[in-house]
């Protein structure tokens, strides 16, 4: 090589290491940047897992927390119950109100049972029919008392009254009786009322059965015998009173009604 040409030689050679060295520094420049994007991309994932690991635990810290609020409150709810209603006072009060349910009920069935059978004896007194109670109308009624029929029954027409002084029909037959005579009950029945009227005086129902009842006025106020009481055959009712004023020329006597289903029959026929 010649003198002339060394520099020339140089100048060609410091070219190719400057760009050498360019494209060496490029690179690394581009290794550089690559490894940064590198490194900023797994701090990034890792920052997101970071994430979303603080977020499940806050999640599970919270959940966590209204788990222990939600037994703290449960707890204090029965310690609350407990506090109001002790354990063994709570099963006695429960016994002691199932008992007065019981007692209640038991109480109920009674007055109701009670109120049945005197509804059943008030309508047996009223209508005189029940199973236990008959009228046998072959076997008649009994003589009340033993006098004469000073007024006969009755409806389809009129006879006349003394002491009225006119004529009228007679629903019962008036039997001449004395003051003070016992009246004795003409069948098994049961009394259904005792009432006084101007007409009658003291008079006294008795239900025989079968819708028969026996009614007996003219009696004095002092009688043998109580509503709802069941008489027998010959049972002294009462006495015979002085007459009412609708009967004072009549005289003494006893006024013998007999019904049936609330309608007046003659006591004629079934007297025996």
């Amino acid at each position: 090589m010649s003198k002339k040409n060394v520099p020339d030689f140089l100048k060609a050679k410091g070219f190719y290491v400057s760009l050498l060295t360019g494209i060496c520094a490029l690179c690394i420049i581009c290794v550089v940047y690559v490894s940064m994007l590198t490194s900023n991309d797994k701090d990034n994932v890792v920052d997101l897992n970071d994430s979303n690991n603080q977020t499940e635990d806050m999640v599970k810290d919270g959940q966590n927390t209204e788990v222990a609020d939600t037994d703290l409150t449960n707890e204090q709810n029965v310690a609350g119950i407990d506090a109001d209603v002790p354990s063994d006072l709570t099963g006695d009060a429960e016994i002691q109100g199932a008992e007065e349910v019981k007692e209640t009920a038991s109480n109920a069935v009674t007055t109701q049972e009670q109120a049945e059978a005197q509804e059943e004896n008030s309508a047996v007194a009223t209508s005189g029919k029940s199973t236990n109670l008959t009228f046998n109308e072959e076997k008649g009624l009994l003589w009340p008392v033993d006098g004469n029929v000073i007024m006969n029954y009755s409806m389809s027409s009129v006879i006349y009254f003394q002491t009225l002084d006119q004529y009228k029909c007679n629903p019962a037959i008036i039997i001449q009786a004395e003051v003070g005579e016992e009246v004795l009950n003409a069948a098994k029945g049961i009394v259904s009322d005792i009432s006084y009227n101007e007409e009658t005086g003291n008079t006294v129902t008795v239900s025989i059965g079968d819708g028969y009842k026996v009614i007996y006025g003219q009696l004095d106020e002092n009688l043998n015998v109580k509503e709802g009481q069941t008489v027998s055959e010959g049972t002294v009712i009462g006495t015979i009173a002085k007459p009412t004023k609708y009967y004072v020329k009549e005289g003494t006597n006893l006024f013998f009604e007999v019904l049936l289903e609330d309608e007046t029959v003659n006591p004629m026929l079934l007297l025996r």
